[in-house]
């Protein structure tokens, strides 16, 4: 399989160029070179495969399930270049919803820390993962939707749901629950991200 991985470290000096750009292009600049980073230090310290023990998963898991976000947020942004700043302004919405939802936390300490969100952000609608992978079709015009099940399996890491002792208690067995090819993952990340820098380059926008 093509090391798509070390071609985008070869681009590197430009998606640091792209990061600091504002706007759709920036952010993709951005969210490339934190892949870059944490893949980097994954890859040297631990075991991306699905031989991976339980404390590596524990981890790797946990990280790569933030990278996937905003892959998917990507690939959806700039699956039609006509539609990228329409898409790129849905993501902008989805934060600033979030966002006001943790400011107005009642428990929430610090409060007078924190930027203080527009009141109007609270009437904005939030797009979530799993209707923007609806979305988007691959080259056969098929639907992207069974990406979702490698999000959520991260997310379900993410929360420490993974633990045998709870899944022994919830279904009174040992169960399996799935360990992810995280080199495979990530190197299909790596090529996307190459192909979207390629068409920014033919288009003229770096």
């Amino acid at each position: 399989m093509t090391d798509y991985l070390s071609k985008l470290e070869s681009k590197l000096q430009t998606i640091k160029a792209l990061s600091v750009v504002t706007g759709v292009n920036g952010f993709f600049g951005q969210e490339a070179l934190r892949f870059y980073s944490i893949t980097g230090t994954l890859i040297n310290i631990f075991n991306l495969t699905k031989s991976a023990s339980v404390d590596e998963r524990y981890i790797t898991h946990i990280l790569a399930r933030s990278l996937f976000e905003n892959y998917f947020w990507l690939i959806y942004i700039f699956d039609d270049i006509s539609k990228k700043e329409e898409r790129y302004k849905e993501m902008i919405n989805s934060f600033k919803r979030d966002y006001n939802t943790l400011y107005n936390e009642h428990i929430l300490p610090y409060k007078d820390q924190l930027e203080p969100p527009d009141p109007a952000w609270s009437s904005l609608t939030s797009a979530r993962v799993n209707n923007i992978i609806g979305k988007i079709r691959n080259d056969y015009g098929d639907s992207l939707n069974y990406l979702y099940s490698i999000y959520r399996v991260t997310s379900f890491d993410t929360h420490g749901k993974n633990l045998n002792n709870i899944f022994q208690t919830a279904f009174n067995k040992t169960c399996n629950f799935p360990v992810l090819d995280l080199n495979y993952c990530f190197n299909l990340i790596a090529n996307q991200y190459l192909v979207i820098l390629k068409e920014l380059q033919d288009k003229g926008e770096i």
